[in-house]
């Protein structure tokens, strides 16, 4: 699924960038293009972050 259509950058692309440690919309910005032109995609990026960041860092995070 297309989540930035100013980039044209999928799902499957920002999945991949968290997965390879982009752990921050500026991150996957920095890594994709998603969410660096008219922002309105920034809170699905940021879902697709929460949502695929490995537990360990999430937990971390929090202390």
């Amino acid at each position: 699924m297309i989540i930035c259509i100013c980039n044209n950058v999928n799902s499957q692309t920002i999945e991949t960038a968290v997965n390879s440690g982009a752990h921050s919309v500026d991150h996957v910005r920095e890594a994709t293009g998603a969410a660096g032109c008219c922002g309105k995609c920034q809170f699905k990026v940021n879902r697709i972050v929460q949502d695929h960041i490995p537990q360990e860092q999430q937990e971390s995070a929090c202390l």
